[in-house]
């Protein structure tokens, strides 16, 4: 299996590639790992896609290191590199939507677009914040096996990619996931939005409620965005809508010159 081997403290880290062409990277939340994207594996057509475990989440390593979001930032760079990358289409879902929005900050450079699932450029929504709130507790008390369960039913239909993804999220570490929540709690580029100079793709579930009046501060600092709402979804619009997420990235990539093959 492919592991990007520990450095100095930082961990290894679990990922998977499939496919040519763009290279898109696909960050996950909090403990739920790289099975969250199996239905955008069908972007394998125009896209490298590379997904992976957030460290101290599912297959990836463990660190006694506090957690920050410029390590995970890092991470993602991590595997790029590892992969011979120099410039990717960075996505990110819920919360690894933030590690996203911090690596097009920290590494501009590698960072040929964004597409960000279910946004927010800090927490300041009150059901929010008891989300995080919930996380954290679940996971200091190490109830690993609730959290799995609620985790892997709210994002699978299918029983077989249920108990899937349950097996997954149920390897995590629990005091580093506890600190994966807090560090997204605490997180706010709400100061250096502005400074992002690549397109954005911002996508919300249509009754995804609480989330949706992010949009408007992305609109107002951001140059080069599109939002776009997905029918009949909440917020597990990878997973709940595959087929339309997919296709509004294909279009997406496909508007602003983004797929090309591997050899551009």
């Amino acid at each position: 299996m492919p592991y990007i081997q520990e450095e100095n403290s930082n961990p290894s880290i679990y990922y998977e590639t499939i496919g040519n062409g763009t290279p898109l990277i696909l960050i996950p939340p909090p403990g739920i790992g790289h099975l969250v994207f199996r239905y955008q594996l069908s972007l394998m057509d125009v896209c490298k896609l590379i997904t992976f475990d957030i460290r101290g989440d599912g297959q990836s390593g463990r660190s006694p290191e506090p957690m920050t979001m410029e390590q995970l930032a890092y991470d993602v760079k991590r595997v790029l590199d590892t992969n011979g990358i120099n410039k990717g289409v960075i996505c990110g879902y819920s919360n690894g939507a933030s590690i996203a929005q911090e690596f097009a900050l920290s590494y501009p450079e590698r960072t040929d677009g964004l597409i960000l699932i279910g946004s927010y450029y800090e927490v300041r929504s009150f059901l929010l914040e008891m989300e995080y709130q919930i996380g954290i507790w679940a996971a200091q008390k190490e109830f690993m096996t609730i959290l799995a369960s609620v985790l892997a039913k709210n994002h699978f239909s299918d029983t077989k990619a249920s108990k899937e993804l349950y097996k997954e999220i149920i390897q995590s570490d629990p005091h580093m996931l506890a600190q994966q929540y807090q560090v997204g709690l605490s997180y706010s580029s709400a100061d250096r939005l502005h400074k992002i100079n690549v397109p954005i793709l911002l996508m919300y579930g249509s009754r995804d409620y609480y989330l949706q009046n992010y949009q408007h501060f992305f609109r107002k600092v951001v140059r080069d965005i599109e939002v776009v709402y997905i029918s009949g979804v909440k917020h597990q619009v990878p997973t709940k809508a595959p087929h339309a997420c997919n296709a509004l990235i294909r279009g997406w990539l496909k508007r602003k010159d983004l797929i090309f093959s591997p050899n551009k």
